[in-house]
């Protein structure tokens, strides 16, 4: 799949170095929802607060916070009726995947049927952001992905993954989970890489109008600045 870059672009977006200023932009259209994704350690959980606060009245929503809360509609169910893929994550709910053992396609399924599980509330928490005052929306998640993402896509929605490689995978991993081997295991970039491929292939029915893909492999601050230039260029976002 080609990946689209901001090059070529004509309109410039200026992002200080650390001080990032407030609210310079704001959706061309109200009730504008952006949806952020990739594999755990790929930065998006970085990029997002660096976004956020550039465009005037626009929120944040972690998914994590969706997941919790899809746990405790599941918590209501009769135990035998409960989505048991709400008690893994992404990465090792190929765990109750047919045998349990750890294949690529078991990996893949397992990261998909978690993922509907989580997203299985947007439904009905979407509909209801306007009535609770949040008109402007990130949802920022490894679950949001394409094919869940893609009815959502309407008017100035827009959906940003955020890939990374090997390597950024490595040293985040390192940064964040320091010698703890289960986690490093969990959230090996053999896996992450597996995943970031699913995404990535799931994009491709996604129109370009509506998608941007970020590689983050260098400075966050340069990925901001990607996401920020796109949505200029796309006039989902213009000056104050």
């Amino acid at each position: 799949m080609k990946e689209r870059t901001t090059s070529g672009m004509n309109k410039e977006i200026y992002i200080a170095g650390e001080g990032l200023k407030e609210a310079n932009f704001r959706f061309s259209k109200p009730n504008t929802l952006l949806f952020i994704t990739g594999v755990p350690l790929s930065g998006k959980s970085t990029i997002a607060p660096l976004i956020t606060p550039l465009i005037d009245g626009c929120s944040l929503q972690n998914m994590d916070i969706i997941r919790l809360v899809a746990g405790q509609m599941e918590d209501l169910k009769p135990e035998v009726e409960r989505n048991p893929f709400l008690n893994l994550g992404s990465c090792d709910a190929y765990t109750i995947v047919g045998d349990g053992t750890f294949t690529q396609e078991h990996l893949v399924t397992g990261f998909n049927a978690y993922s509907k599980a989580v997203c299985s509330v947007l439904d009905n928490i979407l509909p209801k952001l306007e009535v609770q005052g949040a008109k402007d929306v990130i949802f920022e998640g490894v679950q949001l992905t394409p094919s869940l993402v893609a009815p959502h896509l309407k008017g100035n929605n827009k959906l940003i993954i955020v890939t990374s490689t090997d390597q950024k995978l490595r040293a985040n991993a390192s940064k964040l989970f320091g010698n703890e081997t289960w986690l490093l295991e969990r959230y090996s970039p053999d896996k992450l890489l597996l995943l970031q491929d699913e995404i990535l292939r799931q994009a491709q029915e996604i129109p370009e109008n509506q998608l941007l893909i970020v590689d983050n492999s260098e400075a966050y601050l340069d990925s901001a600045k990607n996401i920020m230039q796109f949505l200029a260029n796309s006039e989902t976002i213009i000056n104050k």
